[in-house]
């Protein structure tokens, strides 16, 4: 039992977020090309299945979500630029689509001026269909060197006004399900190799591009940039903590965080574990890619939602089982990555469709954010997930997950907020979740 007087420190920064694809919709108007999900989506579920065409309309009503971020109260606003909108072809020695560049300059202005601080995500899935068209997508590392011009283009345009950036929001899903499990975009499953050839290309256009931001950007613009790593919790089943069974869940964690972090935030190769288990399938890490990838973070930004924690639950094996613990998590990430200021780029849960209901969870991550700073951990920020409902990628409209309720029956997807935006706005201005609390942890 922890007893906590409820408050988070001073600086400490609250925020939500949601991505280009779940929520832009316009998937082909003023010259956007299509995405990687688009061709999915399409392919996938034929002319009767859900599709983002429409999603919550936000590229229209991105005024509203302005509004709604307004009246949670927020510091930041995290949210992703689609790369097919910006560069129709995908190439950004390609011209620009205008009109693209324009929306995401208006909405970086507003935001400003409201007081709310952009923090940007390069690439959050939505490939252009012409890169897999061209180059077959991430598998052909090609795609570092494209990846980069995209990202120095961003940075270059917006990034007078953008402080913190995030260059791939979780790659560990984009490898894993993109080309292992088959259920995200592109959905192959055919090669085991190719979710860690895609993984290594990842990690290598993730650290290209923030050597760039750090070469001929960061001197002048002053910003921080990082990557949102993906993960679940593994722990053993009560009463059955063997050594054996703590080693598993070790491995686990290895497997999915620690496949990303260790070369970025580590030792910058692969977890022994993982070249151990995956002999013949990992790619090896040269002592120059070593010395490029290792160090490519300002910070540790971390993913923790429903998408990691339901994979999590198939790496499983007898006595262990896949926990909703961050406060676990977060300090197994400072005992194995030397303390890093970790900045919570996304968590949230999932709840029926016809039956909302997250105040709880909430209520649960925020607790235990308390207990985490009261632990010592650097927690510096805290993303809620997501502001509005949206495209919950293989779930469809099955699910929500925003603070916001967006009617998708409607044309005009108007939103209204749920109990937990203003749970979350109480939150913010009490900077606390209740003035005095016990939090229990067993």
């Amino acid at each position: 039992m922890l007893f906590l007087h409820a408050t988070f420190p001073p600086g400490f920064l609250w925020g939500t977020g949601s991505s280009a694809f779940q929520t832009e919709g316009a998937w082909d108007q003023e010259g956007k090309g299509p995405s990687i999900w688009d061709n999915f989506t399409r392919s996938r579920a034929g002319s009767a299945g859900p599709t983002a065409d429409t999603a919550s309309a936000s590229y229209q009503r991105w005024k509203e979500d302005v509004a709604a971020l307004k009246l949670l109260g927020v510091h930041y606003y995290s949210f992703s630029l689609s790369w097919p909108r910006l560069f129709p072809d995908g190439d950004a020695p390609g011209t620009p689509n205008p009109a693209g560049v324009a929306h995401y300059s208006r909405l970086i202005d507003h935001l400003r001026r409201e007081g709310i601080e952009p923090v940007v995500t390069l690439y959050h899935w939505d490939l252009p269909l012409a890169l897999q068209e061209q180059y077959g997508g991430w598998l052909n590392d090609t795609l570092v060197d494209v990846f980069d011009r995209y990202a120095a283009f961003c940075f270059r345009t917006y990034g007078e006004r953008v402080r913190y950036w995030v260059t791939i929001h979780n790659p560990y899903l984009v490898a894993w399900h993109g080309y292992r499990t088959g259920l995200h975009a592109p959905g192959e499953t055919e090669s085991p190799a190719a979710a860690f050839a895609v993984a290594h290309n990842l990690i290598k256009a993730h650290a290209k591009a923030w050597h760039t931001y750090d070469r001929w950007f960061r001197a002048r613009q002053r910003g921080r940039v990082s990557i949102a790593l993906g993960t679940h919790w593994m722990e053993p089943l009560r009463g059955q903590a063997s050594q054996a069974n703590v080693d598993r869940c070790q491995e686990s964690l290895e497997a999915v965080l620690g496949w990303f972090a260790e070369p970025i935030h580590g030792t910058g190769t692969y977890p022994a574990s993982l070249r151990q288990s995956r002999s013949g399938l990992l790619p090896e890490l040269t002592d120059a890619e070593k010395q490029q990838i290792r160090g490519t973070a300002d910070f540790f930004a971390l993913s923790f939602g429903p998408n990691n924690l339901r994979l999590g639950r198939i790496l499983s094996r007898f006595g262990q089982q896949v926990s909703l613990d961050l406060r676990r998590l977060l300090n197994w990430i400072r005992l194995e990555y030397d303390d890093p200021a970790v900045f919570v780029a996304e968590n949230g849960w999932f709840s029926d469709a016809a039956r909302p209901r997250s105040r709880g969870w909430m209520l649960f991550h925020v607790l235990s954010l308390l207990a985490i700073i009261h632990d010592g951990v650097r927690v510096i920020g805290y993303t809620a997930w997501s502001l509005v409902d949206g495209f919950e990628w293989n779930y469809g409209y099955g699910v929500r997950r925003g603070l916001f309720y967006v009617d998708f029956g409607e044309p005009s997807r108007s939103r209204l907020p749920k109990t937990s935006a203003f749970f979350y706005k109480q939150v913010i201005s009490n900077h606390a979740a209740e003035r005095h609390v016990v939090i229990s942890f067993i």
